[in-house]
């Protein structure tokens, strides 16, 4: 019997999936997720984490009625997530304002609270709108990941797909999505999706930032009506 692969939107109960897809998301091409770093010495997971993240709604970059989750047989196979980037809060992954509510939901104290506050802001700066993250179309595509054990069937495609009829419907007329540099599966999906190379920040732009050694990223775009 031929399996069956339904795409939905993501509700309150994918949350733990959602989480893992986000970790999933944030490990090519380094094979490393940024929120370990700052969450050193809290006691709790880049998976707790984001999950609290997702409960309090304090994500930039997609919350759960944003993400669309591919099933098979009724299990959660892969997700992304598609939003329209808000002109009110900042443009880096967390919203600040959210971050005690978060904190409440992983029960952490006040002093470690302002820490995990201080590293974010160290890392990203106390600029919340940096020019490498400014969007550049109106309807933004972020977090598409396939769990790897389900991975090189073309469910990351298919996502993008899908989420680019939701951006049409919505009349919105630019999608645009974000690839670190070096993640060559990511960038042939999105490019295999119709989208073309929009802006490149090279790996120097880093360093020459905060003594960074990233390997930079590149944005990508597509016309949508």
């Amino acid at each position: 019997m031929l399996a069956t692969l339904t795409t939905r939107k993501a509700t309150i109960a994918d949350i733990p999936f959602l989480a893992r897809i986000e970790y999933e998301a944030s490990l090519p091409p380094m094979n490393h997720c940024f929120w370990d770093d700052l969450l050193e010495g809290t006691g709790t997971s880049a998976l707790a984490f984001t999950a609290a993240m997702l409960q309090a709604e304090g994500s930039n970059w997609g919350n759960v009625s944003d993400f669309l989750v591919i099933e098979e047989d009724g299990k959660p196979m892969a997700a992304a997530a598609g939003y329209v980037p808000s002109e009110q809060e900042d443009y880096c992954p967390l919203t600040l304002s959210r971050l005690e509510v978060i904190a409440e939901i992983l029960h952490w104290s006040p002093s470690t609270t302002q820490m995990f506050r201080d590293r974010y802001l160290a890392l990203w700066g106390g600029d919340l709108k940096p020019l490498f993250l400014t969007p550049q179309a109106n309807w933004i595509i972020e977090t598409v990941a396939v769990l790897p054990e389900r991975r090189g069937r073309g469910l990351g495609k298919k996502l993008i797909k899908a989420l680019l009829d939701e951006g049409r419907s919505r009349g919105h007329e630019f999608a645009g999505i974000m690839i670190i540099n070096g993640n060559e599966a990511a960038r042939h999906t999105c490019e295999s999706a119709g989208f073309k190379p929009y802006q490149t920040f090279h790996r120097d732009y880093f360093l020459a930032q905060a003594g960074e050694d990233f390997p930079g990223i590149t944005k990508f775009g597509m016309r949508l009506n």
